[in-house]
């Protein structure tokens, strides 16, 4: 246990404010501005870029690559209603010294939970971030919070998510195309005879294929590369969990 923590964010104002982990719950932390804002360094090799999301409509903060990984992931769980990056900071006192750390992510889910997510290095957990890690899930019991566990998948599942996540954009959707695209894949079929079954250009179907792939309502097996004789279906199959959550999303 950490002595003496606390939880900063900006108010509305958007000056910073610090409240006791216990009380941190009752703020609405998503739509706030950030705390922080990672600076590119020479001698760092991460990445901060910018993913825009399909979810809230806005852009949301990865100070590196994999982070940029994990906020296509949430963006596509379907139990994810919100996120935002660095809008709080963790400040506790250890050996006389303040120390800080900000979570990647703060997601609010269909439920109405919070949960707050921390990507290890991509290099692998270190000591301090065990240390990181342990003063987190003390600011989630006090504040009644849950604590995300990253589980980026792999292989194909993320290249072909990656693929389909071009398409997220509502730019994207054609409700007439979409209801012809919805009753070619009614039963199991290969891709491309569905799309040239659907009566549409195979130019004006395919984003919209992919659209309807992001959105969950065309399904197909993640785990094999995404081709013309990959296999859609329009039910409620079973898509990639991103990752797993101590409570439920």
């Amino acid at each position: 246990m950490v002595e003496r923590l606390r939880v900063v964010h900006r108010n509305g104002a958007g000056r910073e404010v610090q409240v006791p982990a216990e009380q941190a719950g009752t703020v609405e932390l998503l739509d706030r501005e950030p705390v922080w804002v990672p600076l590119r360094h020479p001698s760092e090799r991460s990445i901060v870029t910018y993913w825009w999301s399909a979810t809230t409509s806005r852009h949301v903060g990865c100070r590196s690559l994999q982070r940029l990984s994990m906020a296509m992931l949430l963006d596509f769980h379907p139990q994810v209603s919100d996120f935002a990056a660095w809008t709080a900071r963790l400040e506790w006192v250890e050996r006389g010294r303040v120390r800080r750390f900000v979570p990647d992510f703060f997601v609010r889910t269909a439920q109405g939970a919070t949960v707050v997510v921390a990507c290890p290095s991509a290099s692998g957990a270190s000591k301090r971030w065990e240390k990181q890690r342990q003063v987190l899930e003390q600011a989630c019991s006090a504040a009644g919070w849950q604590l995300g566990s990253p589980r980026l998948p792999q292989g194909h599942a993320l290249t072909n998510l990656r693929w389909v996540a071009r398409y997220r954009h509502p730019r994207n959707a054609d409700e007439a195309v979409q209801h012809r695209l919805l009753a070619a894949f009614a039963r199991p079929r290969p891709l491309l005879d569905g799309v040239e079954a659907c009566g549409v250009p195979r130019l004006t179907a395919l984003p919209r294929l992919y659209h309807l792939l992001w959105r969950r309502e065309l399904s197909l097996d993640w785990s094999v590369p995404l081709n013309p004789a990959s296999v859609v279906r329009a039910d409620a199959a079973p898509a990639m969990d991103p990752f797993t959550v101590r409570g439920r999303m």
